[in-house]
């Protein structure tokens, strides 16, 4: 039996616009023609189904259709970070056994041609021919129902190698089925409309993705910036677009745009922007709402598979939350000996899958183990705490977590502090030894554009305003000043680099 059409699972119209960026646009019917031909593609070129595809490629219409084609197919697929070396991507390729790299990427195809492994790509085609002659020559006839092709998610990889997490809920399911189901995603996540979603982000990211095709799913188009700018973002957000997806970098990134562009910005039809990623500072997000309105919708979640969802109107009613567990799971804060927390103590935050266990690290039995209580909860490491109604708070993670004479200290909530002075434009806090108290509280800071003016007047005024609104063991002890904070390809701030550069070679340091 053949699969269903795109079109007949979302309902949308086959002649309107399904896929769009700078370069191109694809109606439903010529995405659906397409992925087909893809699939058929190949297979064509020897890779059976079941076979591990890796996509190296950058954010642009032919990412959606090698992915969705490569799914369709039945195969395994594996978006990567385009900014990984030829080393780090070769990892991958050895761990997951590829056959196939598709993509754009000089440094996977180098990856790919170090172990014999074929590339096709997608300016060229797999011989040099180019492209959409390639795809010209294969038939766009529906593919097979039961191809069960599945994403093959892997860890960052910030603490060691990144590991391959196989969720339940992947394995052996017709993508057409898969695909359907994720359109529930537009109510978890409170999405209101199906009009055109953003993506601003680079494609190979997990959580912009798995909402841009569950909105795909319901029938909305998905249009690609491309490269993002905070200016080229309010252009597109102001034509039409109904949601899109965030980190708070982008967010710090808009709002730093000068008044005469953020007052004249209007975008009457944006009705919800997520954002997730890493936790977002209090005084950020009043910011933003003030200027958008309660149109933001915060995540919390993780390639293993939990969610949590807050809306505006909740984190306005409690500041700082990231919201309630979702997807039919439940959330335990437990200390380090696995017992439970009463409400307001922090501790690791833990989901519990209704389903039991809903993941594993495939080929690291070890690593699963310990990821799971004996209750049977699973956690990534991360710290945090619930209020009386069950509304998550994040500390931050585990490593992060300063503990300054027998005291732990949340960095979270003294950055805060810091985001809110008006000569911190971002802020960063971490651990640093200290003789008699273990670890002490450092600060990086990076200063608005007025205060680079007189740096030490700002970093003065700086310090007294900490010492007015913290309390003495949680003031930082040092203050150094950065030109910008190390974050990744998503904006996330990479904490580590910085309290790697605090400990120095230390023994006592521990990522």
């Amino acid at each position: 039996m053949d699969a269903p059409r795109i079109f007949a699972i979302n309902g949308a119209d086959p002649r309107a616009v399904a896929l769009a960026d700078p370069r191109r646009r694809l109606t439903w019917l010529e995405l659906e023609s397409r992925t087909n031909a893809f699939g058929r593609g190949v297979e064509a070129l020897g890779v059976p189904p079941g076979s591990h595809v890796m996509l190296a490629c950058s954010s642009r219409v032919e990412f959606i259709e090698a992915l969705i084609g490569s799914l369709r197919a039945g195969m395994v697929v594996t978006p990567v970070k385009t900014s990984w070396t030829a080393d780090e991507l070769g990892y991958i390729l050895d761990d997951a056994g590829t056959r196939l790299v598709v993509g754009d990427v000089p440094n996977a195809r180098a990856a790919a041609s170090a172990r014999g492994l074929p590339v096709l790509d997608v300016d060229q085609g797999p011989t040099g021919e180019g492209f959409e002659r390639w795809l010209a020559r294969h038939d766009d006839a529906p593919l097979p129902r039961q191809r069960a092709g599945m994403r093959l998610s892997y860890t960052s990889g910030t603490t060691g190698r990144p590991k391959a997490v196989v969720r339940v809920n992947d394995v052996a399911r017709p993508w057409c089925e898969a695909f359907a189901a994720s359109a529930a995603f537009r109510g978890v996540l409170e999405v209101p409309t199906t009009g055109p979603h953003l993506n601003v982000s680079a494609l190979f990211h997990g959580a912009p993705l798995a909402f841009s095709l569950a909105l795909m799913a319901c029938g909305a188009p998905l249009r690609i910036l491309g490269r993002w700018t905070a200016e080229g973002a309010l252009e597109a957000l102001a034509e039409g677009v109904h949601s899109t997806c965030l980190v708070p970098t982008m967010l710090r990134q808009l709002l730093a745009l000068p008044d005469e562009l953020r007052r004249g910005f209007s975008a009457p039809a944006l009705n919800c922007v997520l954002h997730g990623g890493e936790p977002c500072p209090q005084p950020l997000k009043r910011a933003m709402v003030e200027w958008w309105g309660p149109i933001l919708t915060e995540y919390y979640g993780m390639t293993e598979g939990g969610l949590t969802v807050a809306t505006s109107a909740e984190w306005l009613a409690r500041p700082g939350t990231v919201g309630t567990a979702k997807l039919g799971m439940a959330l335990e804060i437990l200390d380090d000996q696995g017992c439970p927390l009463p409400p307001r103590h922090a501790g690791t935050i833990h989901f519990r899958s209704p389903r039991g266990r809903a993941f594993e690290y495939r080929g690291a039995p070890d690593k699963t183990a310990q990821a799971y209580s004996a209750g049977g909860a699973f956690t990534v490491g991360d710290v945090g705490f619930l209020d009386e109604e069950g509304y998550l708070f994040i500390s931050g993670r585990k490593a992060d977590v300063i503990v300054s004479g027998g005291v732990n200290l949340d960095p979270a909530a003294i950055e805060d502090v810091l985001h809110g002075l008006p000569e911190v434009r971002d802020a960063c806090v971490v651990s640093a030894p200290d003789e008699m108290r273990g670890e002490t509280v450092w600060a990086y800071v990076v200063l608005t554009e007025g205060a680079l003016d007189d740096a030490a007047a700002a970093l003065a005024r700086i310090e007294a305003a900490a010492g007015e609104q913290l309390a003495g063991y949680k003031r930082p002890r040092q203050y150094f000043l950065r030109d910008k904070m190390p974050r990744d390809g998503t904006g996330k701030l990479l904490r580590h680099v910085l309290r790697r550069e605090a400990w120095g070679d230390r023994s006592a340091f521990a990522v």
